[in-house]
């Protein structure tokens, strides 16, 4: 069956945008699936396939496909796909279908790989697509221009010039726009926009000299096809050379989308501390991991012997049990939680902490010698109670014993992350103070909710900086820091 042309004008036949239909589609489907699932929240995205550094660095490249089908609100999708209707539609007729999904897919590609190569930021949007649209557009339009005034004398004035302006503006002056997508779909986009151009003008040569020269058409064919494709080789070769920062993608980026994607796929809801007078059975059992008495023996003997960032962990997770009233009446007491803020100052200022505070906290002349990996099993038992915000900071401790411990550190990060959800999730009513300042107040709990996550994260990054990290963990030989 031959198939009929949809429209005629003129004698010029052409088909209807149908791609381009196709593609606003798909990315109104995938958005409605995730609207479904609870909104394109970070962890949604980063299921659904968003460029996140540490994970491509991990090995997941489609990292750089996905996002071009993914929006992050109800206007991201609605600009995105209005550009798409605007822009693909014409370019589609102009072009042809397999023109527009190769613009669409390469600038989309490009624009993710150069967004991985200079920004560390979570990205999704089909926006580098749409500038490698709107780009290879502008060159068309150039070229007719140019065709314009070589055979009518009128110079005509471009149209989409001032658009590529404005849109270059936008993406500066407006926060969290990625404008290192936009930049490489604009020269995706540029490239084969000039692929198609000179494919054009070599066509517009050979077809006036085919009467004389009687050149074959699967010869022409082959020759357009050449040309074409050494423009969509630079992009495919400017992409590769935008992944060469991956071996270089560092530890703590590597781990927290690790820990993240990790967070994103557990379905378990954890408890909040106060709830901890609930299950003083488990933490006050005396041969209990967690035992109060135990755990600040522990982190006292670590204070002693100057491994001041797992002390520092430990003396975290004590002064939240303290605070709701775990353990003996003497640790549950106001002078302890005094002195166990004062040792926490010198953890953090990494001095040596005096002896009769250390005796006096623990009523002990000897220390207790340090087990190497008592951090590791307390962080799995309070894990299993669902306390996060506590097994986060026990996993922190486990990494500083085991020093670069990847294992640890991605356990960290998971338990922090799905702390920070419930705190967000299950925030406490404001103060009904007249003198509140509602706004501050939700950011200061939106902050207190991710302290934790973000001091460790941070950490992890001056580590990195101080070259005692790598991409793979410790560059020395992995070694217990706990003897």
């Amino acid at each position: 069956m031959n198939n009929e042309p949809s429209s005629t004008d003129a004698g010029y036949s052409y088909k209807p945008p149908f791609l381009t239909f196709v593609l606003i589609g798909i990315n109104a489907i995938i958005y409605m699936m995730i609207q479904y699932q609870g909104g394109p929240t970070y962890e949604n995205l980063l299921k659904y396939g968003a460029k996140e550094n540490g994970l491509i660095a991990e090995g997941e490249i489609g990292r750089l496909f996905f996002p071009m089908f993914l929006h992050a609100s109800p206007a991201h999708i609605l600009f995105n796909m209005f550009a798409l209707y605007q822009f693909g539609r014409v370019f589609e007729v102009l072009a042809g279908a397999r023109n527009l999904f190769v613009t669409y897919v390469l600038g989309g590609l490009l624009g993710n790989a150069m967004s991985f190569a200079l920004s560390r930021s979570l990205s999704v949007g089909a926006s580098s697509s749409l500038f490698a649209l709107l780009f290879a557009l502008y060159v068309l339009e150039r070229h007719q221009q140019k065709i314009n005034l070589e055979t009518t004398g009128i110079k005509t004035k471009t149209s989409l010039g001032p658009i590529i302006v404005i849109n270059a503006i936008i993406t500066f002056l407006i926060p969290n726009i990625d404008w290192a997508s936009h930049l490489g779909g604009g020269i995706a986009g540029g490239l084969i926009g000039t692929g198609l151009v000179v494919k054009h003008k070599l066509n517009t040569r050979l077809l006036s000299m085919v009467k004389y020269w009687r050149v074959d058409p699967q010869t022409l064919q082959l020759r357009f096809y050449q040309r074409e494709g050494f423009y969509l080789a630079l992009v495919g070769i400017l992409t590769l050379l935008s992944l060469i920062k991956m071996p270089n993608v560092g530890f703590a980026d590597r781990v927290f989308g690790l820990g993240v994607l990790e967070a994103s796929q557990s379905h378990m809801q954890g408890h909040a501390n106060s709830e901890l007078p609930r299950f003083r059975n488990s933490f006050d059992d005396p041969v209990s991991s967690v035992n109060p008495d135990i755990l600040l023996q522990q982190a006292m003997s670590r204070l002693s012997a100057g491994h001041y960032e797992s002390a520092l962990a430990m003396l975290a997770v004590l002064i939240r049990m303290n605070e709701f009233g775990l353990g003996s009446p003497e640790f549950a007491s106001k002078s302890t939680l005094t002195l166990l803020e004062q040792a926490s100052d010198a953890a953090r200022a990494q001095q040596p902490f005096d002896a009769s505070l250390v005796r006096a906290l623990t009523g002990e002349e000897t220390m207790i010698s340090a087990q190497p990996d008592y951090c590791s099993k307390a962080a799995h038992y309070v894990r299993g109670l669902g306390f996060y915000s506590l097994s986060g900071l026990l996993y922190q401790c486990a990494f500083y014993e085991d020093f670069g411990s990847k294992k640890h550190a991605q356990a960290a990060i998971t338990d922090l992350w799905l702390e920070s959800r419930r705190c967000e999730e299950q925030v406490d009513a404001p103060p009904r103070d007249e003198e509140t300042n509602l706004y501050q107040w939700v950011r200061n709990q939106r902050n207190a909710c991710v302290r934790d996550l973000e001091g460790f994260r941070s950490h992890l990054m001056e580590l990195e900086e101080m070259g005692r990290l790598d991409k793979d963990g410790a560059v020395a030989e992995k070694k217990s820091i706990v003897k």
